[in-house]
């Protein structure tokens, strides 16, 4: 048996692929984005999504205050987007290009390169650990595209071909 250790947790975790999105949300303003995998479904009746944001993060802080938020879903031509928003870096300058984007009707950035976007408001929120489970109420939605899906495995971006 592998010890219980953070390392060992993280390889762990590698072995489950999971979709990869962008989350979004707009504050007096001010347009975020952060690229996550932890998303799901949660409830046909109501629509609900949950996502996992850890609390440390500008968009923690943003959502809760927002109180709306948006999930892009990346199709296979996303790596690009997804490694942008995994970068910190972004965060010295405009996260959203002019034409690469348009507001939803939560006011949420909706990425134009997006397979699929759901809008939510904040329904609840759960402390977990060092993340906060955020569970969204799906108020619009939209499949732009049908595209093979980006997906995370193993440490790194893959698609289905």
């Amino acid at each position: 048996m592998t010890q219980l250790d953070k390392g060992s947790f993280r390889h762990a975790m590698s072995h489950f692929a999971s979709g990869v999105t962008i989350m979004t949300t707009t504050v007096a303003g001010r347009m975020h984005g952060m690229t996550v995998s932890a998303f799901a479904s949660q409830s046909l009746d109501p629509l609900l999504i949950l996502v996992s944001v850890e609390r440390s993060t500008t968009m923690h802080r943003l959502v809760i205050e927002s109180r709306a938020f948006a999930i892009n879903i990346l199709g296979e031509q996303g790596e690009g987007t997804a490694r942008f928003f995994a970068d910190n870096a972004r965060l010295d300058g405009p996260e959203f290009q002019e034409g690469a984007y348009h507001l939803g009707v939560t006011g949420s950035p909706l990425l134009e390169e997006a397979t699929a976007y759901l809008e939510a408001t904040l329904d609840a929120t759960l402390e977990a650990g060092d993340h906060t489970v955020m569970v969204g109420r799906v108020v619009a939605l939209n499949v732009v595209r049908d595209a093979a899906p980006l997906i995370y495995y193993r440490s790194g971006y893959r698609s289905l071909t």
